[in-house]
Order: C-alpha cells, then sequence, then structure tokens
C-alpha cells in the first residue's frame, strides 16, 4: 500500500475520538405535569431516574447542573406541549389563556434572571383567538396561529459544567382543570461541548 492511501486510510479512522473535545448539536429537555394546584413548576431539578422521570421526561444526569466535562451554549428555547387525552373546544381558550398567563425564566445561582418570557412569546404566537361559530354552519375563515415553538436567543446563555441553573416555570392564574395532567416540555438548545 502506497503511502498516501495509508495516510487516507488512516484519517478516515480518526475524529470519533479526541484530546481536544467535540462540538455537537445538544438538547436539554424537561417536563413539567400541569395540576390545578401547581402554580410554580422549577425544571432541571429532579435528574433522570429522580421522581420517576425517565428519559422521554428529562435527559439531565445531575439535578440542576450540567454534567463535568460539559457546557452548552444555548442559541435557542423550545416548547413542546402535549395535551394526555382529547378535549372539547372549550380547551382551547384554557389553552390560549395558559400561554398568555405563563411565564419562563432561566436562572442561574447568584445572578439575575438570565430572561423572562411568557410562554406565548416563546410558542411564537402573536394572536390567540378562539372562535365559535354564530350561527350553525358558519364558517368564517380567521387568522390562525402559527406556533413553531422555538424562540432563538440573540445573546446565547452559557451554561457551564457544575454550575447550578433552573427553568421556571410560572403560571399566573390556575391552570384550567381541562388541562391538568398536560405536558409541558422546555428544551435548552444549542452547541455542547464536552470530553470525547
Amino acid at each position: 500500500m502506497n503511502g498516501s492511501r495509508k495516510e487516507a486510510l488512516e484519517n478516515l479512522q480518526t475524529g470519533t475520538y479526541g484530546v481536544e473535545g467535540e462540538k455537537l448539536d445538544w438538547s436539554y429537555y424537561d417536563t413539567a405535569v400541569l395540576a390545578v394546584a401547581t402554580q410554580v413548576h422549577r425544571l432541571f431539578t429532579n435528574p433522570l431516574g429522580a421522581g420517576g422521570k425517565t428519559l422521554d421526561f428529562t435527559n439531565l444526569t445531575i439535578a440542576g447542573q450540567i454534567p463535568q466535562g460539559q457546557q452548552i451554549i444555548t442559541r435557542a428555547i423550545k416548547v413542546f406541549y402535549r395535551s394526555i387525552a382529547a378535549k372539547g373546544t372549550a380547551a382551547v381558550q384554557a389553552l390560549y389563556d395558559l400561554f398568555a398567563t405563563t411565564t419562563v425564566q432561566v436562572k442561574l445561582q447568584n445572578k439575575e434572571t438570565m430572561g423572562i418570557w411568557t410562554l406565548q412569546e416563546l410558542i411564537g404566537s402573536a394572536s390567540l383567538f378562539a372562535v365559535t361559530p354564530t350561527v350553525a354552519g358558519d364558517n368564517i375563515p380567521m387568522i390562525q396561529p402559527k406556533f413553531h415553538g422555538i424562540f432563538p436567543l440573540n445573546n446565547p446563555i452559557t451554561l457551564a459544567a457544575l454550575t447550578p441553573f433552573e427553568v421556571t416555570v410560572s403560571h399566573h392564574s390556575a391552570v384550567d382543570a381541562t388541562l391538568a395532567g398536560d405536558h409541558l416540555k422546555i428544551a435548552l438548545c444549542g452547541t455542547m461541548i464536552r470530553i470525547s
């Protein structure tokens, strides 16, 4: 085998592991279960395996901290909402009320909040307007909100290894009973730098 072919093969076998670490597209996520009596959810405080949290609920392995040997530069916040059952049309207004009266904060220990937003802003809906036909058979089209659920951060939030943090979801009005049990998931997305 000539030298250039051997070098080419060796180059193709490198890159998976390295001493300088690696960069990955990554999301750390956590899920709150809505309840009428719960006004505040402190996300990322119960890690995977604690309090019954399985991998579909969270992927953070240490309570309130990015693991040692990792850093995530958060460039976007993603929001996901899932109902646990089919709902009646009245639940649409309850959902819109929840979006408008719920705030989300990213907090780092010993710092002021790193950002506070309404859920409506994070989900990406400028208008929330539920409609019921005035007369049977009415079908007047109206602009519908486009939920994209990705809120890009103009200024990234760096979560360094072992730095305590949490995302606080606060309902400023009681959660409607029709939404109780539904899942609200928040993901911190960006570039993870870790030792490989």
